[in-house]
């Protein structure tokens, strides 16, 4: 990424830190330092509803992750996915009354991500020092099929694509173009379909003058929505550039016939 939204390590704070670094995004991964610590498929899923719901009652924990098990057998589970943890990692789950937590030296990726997020949308005119979060993320736990994952991997894609939005109109108010246009890009990748993200895109463009980049986006999202779901883009869209849409048309339809008529910046 150019300028300051460039980082060579998606998070940098991961090797300086002497507690453990948990991730969530992307993939699972647990390391303490540079060492990578191998964790089994259950004590994974503990560490991941805990990351994702912070403190949780052991009931409701056994309820999430063994429904299926009766109380007895769901008990068992969880006190060996506790017990193996401890062995490996210590330190990082402790009780509270009832409920499990994460201990208060182990950084979660996730929460570094939704922070930024929450930051850039909270403030409306600031720009916080860790921008580079929406960016750097990828989708939790993208192979795990868990009803609470998907809940909150759909609420984690909606609080980056609001923020890279933000944070394009800000860059762009600020005549920072090429961050705003990365920034309205990468809104776009994550939610192609959407229209808000793309007119950013085109109205970036226009603010650099370079209408046929902004008609080039107009035709290529129009052509995704056609061939998704056989819809036109908007008329506030389609009002961003009507000036040139008119004549375009007007020269595309005064074209000879067999002439291969159609609307093309290209």
């Amino acid at each position: 990424m150019p300028g300051d939204l460039q980082s060579t390590r998606p998070y940098a704070w991961a090797g300086q830190h002497g507690g453990f670094q948990l991730r969530l995004l992307g993939r699972f991964s647990l390391r303490q330092g540079d060492t990578q610590i191998p964790v089994p498929t259950g004590p994974q899923r503990l560490l991941a509803f805990l990351a994702i719901r912070g403190p949780v009652p052991r009931p409701v924990i056994l309820g999430a992750l063994w429904p299926n098990a009766r109380e007895p057998r769901a008990r068992g589970s969880l006190r060996t996915a506790m017990w193996r943890l401890h062995r490996d990692a210590p330190r990082l789950i402790r009780p509270v009354d009832d409920a499990l937590i994460l201990g208060p030296d182990v950084l979660v990726d996730l929460h570094s991500v939704t922070d930024s997020a929450q930051s850039i949308l909270q403030n409306s005119s600031e720009m916080p020092d860790d921008r580079r979060q929406p960016f750097a993320a990828g989708e939790l736990l993208p192979d795990w099929r868990d009803d609470w994952v998907i809940f909150e991997r759909e609420r984690l894609r909606q609080l980056r694509l609001h923020a890279l939005d933000a944070l394009a109109e800000r860059f762009a108010a600020q005549g920072r173009y090429m961050n705003a246009l990365e920034a309205a890009l990468e809104s776009a990748q994550i939610g192609p379909l959407r229209e808000s993200a793309n007119r950013l895109i085109i109205a970036i463009h226009l603010a650099e003058d370079n209408v046929a980049e902004a008609l080039r986006h107009y035709e290529f999202f129009r052509d995704l929505l056609g061939a998704e779901l056989g819809i036109e883009p908007s008329g506030q869209m389609t009002a961003m550039l009507s000036p040139w849409l008119r004549t375009l048309m007007a020269e595309e339809w005064s074209a000879p016939a067999g002439s291969g008529r159609r609307l093309s910046v290209r």
